[in-house]
């Protein structure tokens, strides 16, 4: 059933030269005049606890917050009444007469400086009423036909002006000439009194203005014609005590809503899946992950976006109340933030895990996802705050003030955190080399936004602070492109000849000269690197820049205690541990084979023991 649209529109007398609210309903406490008035006393009780009281005192603060509190009730109420007053037609006439008969008083009284100033300004208040509730009339109309939000905007907009060019009057010559006490007392009385109700007039459209989103909730439904579907259904099932047309329709937005659910985690997954993966099978690999993942925030976002619908229903055509629509925003923020961060989980680890493997950088990509995973919960936490009626800024402006003890307090967390930064754009590790840092030697598992995980060879996981990694020295064995070095010494016994020693090196060099298992002079950055290696050489050593070794030499090294060594000092293709194993092992085995192709031996550690003076021995058998 329709409800009547009314707004009412107070008016005033002039009585004893004293400004008095004249209604039918002002005695009453409810409606907007009677919130307006309930505000404007409000503003006058703060005014005068302010100038009577202590700032200083220790219930100061608190009776200030009770009385914000009561403000902040009244002006969550007045948007559900602006749609429900009415105009009184004579209380409208009683005003343009008494605003008539103010306005012929102020032309006879140019030569009373008292009643001019007295009469100008009732008129002043007069005007400011009849420019506030026409505005809230205006308000009222754009409520009915559900206009968006930017009309509200710009009738607030244009409201604020209006009051403002009415009080800016200018009565200096006129109260310099009055020189009674009482008279001047009065004046300045009424002045107050004026201020006071622009400020609260102000406060309140600001409200309106700041809230306008909120307040716009029917224009969807004025534009499906809403009301016109409710007038039919309540047509055909009418029911004095029950507006059947509202039930119905919402109870059809709630199954709608609710059977949406699986449907819409599809649709996502279309959207977000199928579309960027061509290969069908990769596709259909994360299609379960994704929609499990995402089924449950889904389905309890559409939930309560059907309840607030239906409650819009409920309402219209009057706007949901600012409260309500204040809650399901801040219910939506956590609901979408919930649901990014699982499409993160679900799809955007497979999505940044493809890119990891292109890159070859997953620690940053690993990093990229962390810090989204903590802007999405700081934007979602600051967009409730802000709803809660908490200043922003204010809290943003006060981490400078704490920022000092926070820093002093969590100086070890900054540390890390900028030490995990700076490892990552100084590329001293990525994510599976095999590096040493602080005696611990492993493979680097993560690198997080505080430590860095190493798993070690003998599968322990250790934790290192990133603020130790970067100060202390860090060996990066996996940081070779091609070279693993081996030294190694050969030694033969005393027994060998110049010239089979001779012949024996000349094999050996030969043969690591020759070997496809060992680098060569020609296997360098230069052979294997881009077209800007060659110009880079003249820069920088390139070929330790880039990780190539390729030395390599075989000579007589020492006479040792027991042996003739053969230095061996060589670097292999391979750097990887398995391929260099297999590698060293095939070499040495071809070193074997040298040595006994020259007749030598492999000597071993031996000592010989010399007797001066040996005792004769009795050789003799025993009989």
């Amino acid at each position: 059933m329709k409800k009547i649209i009314l707004i009412f529109l107070s008016f005033l007398y002039l009585n004893a030269n004293e400004i008095q609210l004249i209604d039918a309903n002002a005695s009453k406490d409810y409606g907007v005049y009677g919130l307006v008035q309930k505000y404007i006393e409000l503003n006058r009780q703060i005014k005068e606890f302010k100038k009577n009281n202590d700032e200083n005192s220790s219930t100061y603060n608190g009776i200030l917050k009770e009385f914000e509190r009561d403000k902040k009730s009244i002006l969550s109420q007045i948007p559900d009444m602006i749609v429900e007053q009415k105009i009184d037609e004579k209380a409208v006439e009683n005003f343009l007469k008494a605003k008539q008969e103010l306005l012929k008083l102020q032309q006879k009284s140019f030569n009373k400086p008292f009643i001019y100033t007295d009469t100008s300004l009732n008129l002043v208040y007069f005007n400011m009423v009849e420019s506030f509730f026409s505005s809230l009339f205006e308000l009222e109309k754009l409520f009915k036909n559900a206009e968006s939000s930017e009309s509200i905007i710009s009738t607030v907009d244009k409201a604020m002006e209006n009051l403002q060019n009415l009080t800016d009057i200018d009565l200096d010559t006129y109260k310099s000439k009055i020189t009674d006490p009482k008279e001047l007392e009065k004046i300045t009385s009424k002045e107050e009194t004026i201020t006071n109700a622009f400020n609260a007039y102000i406060e309140i459209l600001k409200y309106l203005r700041s809230n306008a989103n909120l307040l716009e909730s029917n224009y969807l439904f004025s534009l499906l014609g809403l009301q016109i579907w409710i007038d039919k259904i309540n047509t055909f099932i009418n029911i004095d005590f029950l507006n059947v047309g509202k039930i119905t329709i919402s109870a059809l937005v709630l199954v709608f809503f609710i059977s949406l659910r699986r449907f819409f985690s599809n649709i996502v997954y279309f959207f977000l899946v199928r579309l960027i993966y061509r290969n069908k099978k990769e596709a259909d690999d994360i299609k379960v992950i994704f929609i499990e993942n995402i089924k449950k925030p889904v389905g309890i976002l559409l939930i309560c976006y059907a309840l607030s619908l239906c409650l819009t229903i409920a309402f219209y055509p009057a706007p949901l109340s600012v409260k309500l629509s204040n809650l399901f925003n801040i219910i939506y923020a956590v609901l979408i933030a919930w649901l990014v961060l699982k499409i993160l989980d679900g799809y955007g680890v497979v999505l940044v895990s493809k890119l990891a493997q292109k890159s070859e950088k997953k620690e940053v990509v690993n990093l990229v996802i962390k810090i989204l995973y903590f802007v999405i919960i700081i934007i979602a936490l600051l967009y409730v705050l802000a709803r809660l009626g908490f200043n922003i800024s204010a809290i943003i402006a006060s981490l400078g003030i704490g920022g000092l003890a926070v820093a002093l307090a969590a100086k070890d967390i900054i540390a890390n955190f900028f030490a995990s930064i700076l490892l990552l754009f100084d590329n001293s590790f990525n994510q599976g080399d095999w590096v040493e840092v602080s005696g611990i030697e492993g493979t680097v598992v993560e690198i997080g936004l505080r430590k860095t995980t190493i798993r070690t060879f003998d599968n322990c996981l250790v934790f290192l602070p990133n603020s130790t990694i970067m100060s202390a020295n860090i060996k990066n064995w996996s940081k070779r492109r091609m070279g693993r070095h081996v030294k190694m010494y050969l030694g033969v016994g005393y027994d060998a000849t110049p010239e089979k020693l001779d012949s024996c090196i000349k094999d050996l060099k030969e043969l690591l000269y020759t070997s496809p298992l060992v680098a060569h002079e020609d296997d360098s950055a230069l052979k294997y690197g881009d077209h800007t290696t060659k110009y880079r050489q003249n820069l920088v050593s390139i070929n330790d820049l880039e990780g190539y070794k390729n030395a390599c030499y075989v000579a007589l090294s020492e006479f040792a205690d027991s042996s003739i060594n053969i230095e061996l000092y060589f670097y292999t293709k391979s750097i990887h541990s398995k391929e260099f194993r297999e590698a060293r092992q095939e070499l040495m085995l071809e070193f074997m084979r040298i040595i006994e192709k020259n007749g030598l031996t492999f000597a071993f550690p031996s000592r010989s023991i010399y007797i001066e003076n040996l005792p004769p021995l009795d050789l003799q058998p025993k009989e």
